[in-house]
């Protein structure tokens, strides 16, 4: 028998007919499933690309059926959609924590049914090549909460640095043009804010956050790992008191400490900074290399990077541009049979409007912190105009110890590298809260 794309389980049989007959007409082989006791067999036997479920059936729920494929590696492939009339928040919540994709509420749109499923099963064809991953970060429904940022036109878009700095031991004294903040970016749009580390920069996003009554009641937090200077300001982070936010925290577990053991240790620990419970509702998401659809039209990915511990870098995906955060990596510069990595990286960040990117140390430097887990500035510019063919290239982690001279200089030399070479791309040392606009679709 032929494997089907879509397996649909409801026992409401106009439902699951209506559903079927859809799908089937935009050119998916479907199996209907009215009886969900036979479902979890049914998967197992033919190994779908998507599975649509109700929640409430007779049997095992839908629940249990995200539960059991999610559970299962030789299933965990599969992207599932809940189909539902119970449109509780907290029954989403439940749905994504199960390992659900999306959640669509009864009764669904009939016109945008089919462009819903087609948009997900794309998802999976651009991912057919990387292994089966852990539940996903929830596909989310916007229920129109967000006001506008006032300052941005439609489609654009603002990448701003709040920290780029390694950490040093000990407490910088001099002033610095380019700030001694770690890492923290953030991405707005009109609509949405998305967070890049919660290193010391945090912080000062936070208050512009809370003074400035930018309302973006949802902001998503993306950790690339849980080393000190990415996650040390994230218990001081302002819109996390304020109840009237959602904080969505993002980021892989690592086997010596899980991301909600950070979280309870930034916001609930007898020794972290906060003196007060947080007020806002955070919820945790846990991931490995996948693809993300984090809202409608936006995408997040991850892949895990060359740096000590469990750490992840990030590509968003957004009203058609592509920002690129890598701030731990450290490229090889010569690939080899047994070294893939700047090739697997360059794959994953081709073409990125913006590439903010892992530049530590001056080439000299680099020659006694190799395997250290950062890069130095050369490889950091060939690898950019290269592999990623990235437009923009920020240059980024710049080593705690340096002197704006010294960041000078490595700026002059990735500029010149460029030009001698003939790359066409841009180059930048950030300093704290610059800002980058750039024009998306509209």
């Amino acid at each position: 028998m032929e494997k089907p794309d879509i397996i649909v389980v409801d026992d409401d049989p106009m439902v699951g007919e209506l559903s079927r007959d859809l799908l089937t007409d935009g050119g998916y082989t479907v199996t209907l499933v009215q009886d969900s006791m036979q479902a979890i067999p049914i998967i197992k036997q033919q190994v779908p690309r998507l599975i649509v479920t109700d929640i409430m059936m007779p049997g095992i729920s839908g629940m249990d059926i995200c539960k059991a494929v999610k559970s299962d590696p030789a299933l965990r492939h599969i992207k599932i959609i809940v189909v539902s009339g119970k449109s509780y928040q907290v029954e989403k919540q439940r749905a994504f924590q199960f390992g659900a994709d999306f959640f669509l509420q009864k009764p669904y749109n009939v016109e945008t049914f089919f462009s819903t499923v087609k948009n997900i099963l794309d998802g999976t064809q651009a991912n057919a090549g990387r292994p089966p991953a852990a539940p996903a970060v929830p596909e989310i429904i916007r229920d129109n909460e967000y006001e506008q940022a006032s300052d941005l036109g439609a489609g654009q878009i603002r990448v701003t640095v709040w920290g780029s700095r390694g950490m040093s031991p000990v407490l910088p004294n001099s002033a610095s043009r380019y700030g001694h903040q770690t890492s923290c970016v953030s991405v707005e749009t009109q609509e949405h804010l998305f967070v890049f580390d919660a290193g010391t920069g945090i912080v000062e996003l936070g208050r512009e956050i809370v003074q400035k009554k930018r309302h973006y009641k949802n902001i998503w937090v993306c950790l690339t790992h849980f080393h000190l200077d990415h996650i040390i300001g994230l218990g001081s982070f302002l819109p996390a008191y304020d109840s009237n936010f959602s904080i969505h925290l993002i980021g892989a577990n690592d086997p010596e400490k899980s991301l909600k053991e950070v979280a309870q240790a930034a916001f609930y620990s007898s020794f972290s900074v906060a003196k007060n419970p947080p007020k806002a509702k955070i919820d945790i998401y846990e991931i490995l290399e996948d693809n993300y659809e984090l809202l409608p039209g936006i995408r997040l990915s991850s892949i895990y990077s060359n740096h000590p511990t469990s750490t992840m870098v990030f590509l968003l995906e957004a009203l058609g541009k592509k920002i690129a955060y890598a701030p731990d990596s450290e490229i090889w510069g010569d690939a080899t049979a047994f070294q893939d990595y700047d090739e697997k990286l360059g794959g994953f960040f081709r073409n990125a409007d913006i590439l903010l990117h892992d530049a530590a140390f001056s080439d000299k430097d680099f020659e006694t912190h190799k395997n250290e887990g950062h890069s130095c500035v050369s490889t950091t510019v060939d690898f950019a105009a290269e592999k990623a063919q990235a437009r923009d290239l920020v240059l980024f982690h710049g080593n705690a110890d340096y002197s704006d001279e010294e960041l000078d200089q490595l700026l002059a030399d990735a500029k010149a590298r460029i030009q001698a070479k003939g790359f066409a791309l841009n180059c930048f040392m950030p300093s704290e809260k610059q800002s980058f606009l750039l024009q998306g679709q509209k």
